[in-house]
């Protein structure tokens, strides 16, 4: 079985470029496992703890000559490697399913570590205009009752907005040289891209999955995961109770106050011309 991961700052598209992947027959792509950061970074603190009673009780016990041997990188890449196999393939892929994956958002920050686990996985990356990720946490804020993230100017907007900045940067930095460091591996697409072009960007995609991309199949992927269908409205008709906020890009235009813009600049500037977004 085939394995790929989805990643992206958060807020950038990663649930949509997770049901356009899902919606495809011969994949199955679940979210959002969070693999590294909440089971092989404890996992690997336990093991440690592990090893280190070993060497107390062989010490005190054994003379030095302990039945059990240490556990090294080796054995633990395979521990780690069984237990996201087994999760990613849970839901029961059929017969037809030749890739299996999952979208966690931060995988980006951890695209060293799935490689070492996964040496063929394959990376789809999408990244997003940082100004609108910033519009988007904010409507998540609200969600999460801090009402107060839609005032303009408020400290709790401008605290949503400054840890809006961090996350974009940190998430979308390694990607470039991870891509160059293993060609072939990774798709990278806009948020932007994928709104203007959902039928250009998704036959890409899947060719780059060497997955069926053929017109009907891109057609009844499209059609089954746009914003109306599955939001239940059309683009641009904001309901700030949903996931699916609003559906557009663009969105931060006269909405972002001085103190954020001058925030992305210094934090993501060079980054974001490197995207395309000036």
């Amino acid at each position: 079985m085939n394995v790929f991961f989805v990643c992206g700052a958060p807020k950038s598209g990663t649930t949509w470029l997770q049901r356009v992947l899902d919606a495809h027959p011969e994949v199955m792509c679940s979210g959002e496992g969070h693999f590294i950061g909440r089971f092989t970074v404890p996992l690997a603190e336990v093991i440690r703890k592990y090893n280190a009673a070993l060497v107390t009780e062989a010490t005190r016990v054994y003379e030095g000559r302990p039945y059990y041997g240490q556990i090294d990188q080796a054995e633990f890449d395979e521990l780690a490697r069984a237990f996201i196999l087994r999760r990613l393939t849970s839901r029961g892929p059929g017969p037809q399913v030749r890739w299996v994956g999952d979208k966690t958002p931060r995988y980006a920050l951890h695209l060293d570590a799935l490689h070492r686990l996964f040496p063929q996985a394959r990376v789809v990356y999408i990244v997003r205009d940082p100004r609108d990720t910033l519009m988007s946490r904010v409507g998540h804020a609200v969600r999460a009752n801090m009402a107060d993230a839609v005032e303009p100017g408020s400290e709790r907007r401008l605290q949503v907005m400054r840890t809006g900045v961090e996350d974009w940067a940190r998430n979308v930095r390694p990607i470039a040289p991870f891509a160059a460091a293993h060609p072939g591996l990774v798709h990278r697409l806009r948020y932007e891209d994928l709104l203007a072009d959902p039928h250009g960007e998704t036959r890409r995609l899947f060719g780059f999955l060497d997955v069926a991309a053929d017109a009907p199949t891109v057609e009844a992927v499209v059609s089954a995961t746009s914003f109306e269908a599955q939001s239940g409205r059309s683009p641009g008709e904001e309901d700030l109770s949903s996931f699916l906020r609003k559906g557009v890009a663009g969105d931060w235009v006269g909405r972002l106050e001085p103190e954020a813009l001058a925030m992305l600049e210094e934090t993501c500037g060079e980054l974001m011309r490197e995207n395309g977004y000036v």
